[in-house]
């Protein structure tokens, strides 16, 4: 019987972890460079004056066959937004970039996957925790290792995204397949998507389990203090997913304490 993946041993998964690396970075690169190649037919048909239908997803995912309408525009949208700026993000996949393609603050996260060395799953983890987003809204979490859904298939039917419900904090990190390859997800646990009526005794409970977003009514900031405050943000959720192996709660608790005096201390004449 073939060994599955649970089955392998130490040594054999410590042997096979440089080829899996590389696998990885030129499916990630490959996939960059399939989202060059639509952007730059798109515009050649669109100069040509071609009608829409004809420079479609669809109508290329018809013309090359093996690949979904749905693949290729998430290549040709990931390449037209990151394709210049992916360079400047060292260490990240294909994916990852995939995964923020919606944010409008897609950037500072990409960044702080870098500075942190976030998977997947845990930069969508930590922005949800930012944004107080244990929210009901489906969301879809991409593969860890980037996909390439084009690739011949064995005759099983294209398994598109796979939506799932973005997990609050303390979630476990569940696996998932999620595309044509069979690409095992590490996306953060899947969160109950209803919130269920509560009895009247039990109002305060409901409404203390009702996620907060602490940052959505704060005012601007000056360009100093929104920096200080985006970057200490994404330390104290690097720390939080670290399980706080490196300095205790309490600590960070006392820092913001002491800041929070700084500010009502009465300033010197």
């Amino acid at each position: 019987m073939e060994a599955t993946y649970a089955d392998l041993s130490p040594a054999t998964e410590e042997a096979s972890q440089q080829f899996i690396g590389q696998w990885r970075r030129l499916v990630s690169t490959t996939n960059w460079e399939k989202g060059r190649i639509l952007c730059e037919w798109r515009s050649a048909l669109v100069a040509a004056g071609a009608p829409a239908t004809e420079y479609s997803d669809e109508a290329w995912a018809q013309r090359i066959g093996g690949v979904s309408s749905q693949h290729v525009g998430r290549l040709r949208r990931t390449f037209a937004r990151f394709g210049e700026s992916a360079s400047d993000y060292a260490g990240l996949f294909w994916s990852h970039f995939q995964a923020a393609l919606e944010w409008d603050d897609a950037e500072m996260w990409l960044e702080g996957a870098v500075q942190s060395g976030w998977s997947i799953s845990q930069m969508r983890g930590a922005r949800s925790e930012a944004l107080g987003e244990a929210s009901a809204d489906a969301e879809t979490i991409v593969d860890e290792t980037p996909f390439d859904d084009d690739a011949p298939t064995d005759g099983r039917a294209a398994v598109e995204e796979i939506p799932r419900t973005i997990a609050a904090s303390e979630e476990v990190i569940a696996e998932r397949d999620v595309d044509d390859e069979s690409d095992h997800d590490d996306g953060a646990g899947e969160a109950d998507s209803g919130w269920s009526e509560m009895s009247a005794g039990g109002s305060d409970a409901a409404e203390a389990s009702v996620p907060t977003r602490p940052f959505a009514a704060l005012p601007e900031l000056p360009i100093d203090l929104a920096e200080a405050l985006e970057s200490f943000k994404l330390a104290i959720l690097r720390h939080k997913l670290a399980g706080w192996s490196e300095v205790s709660q309490e600590a960070v608790l006392d820092s913001l304490a002491a800041l929070r005096q700084l500010a009502l201390a009465p300033s010197e004449a």
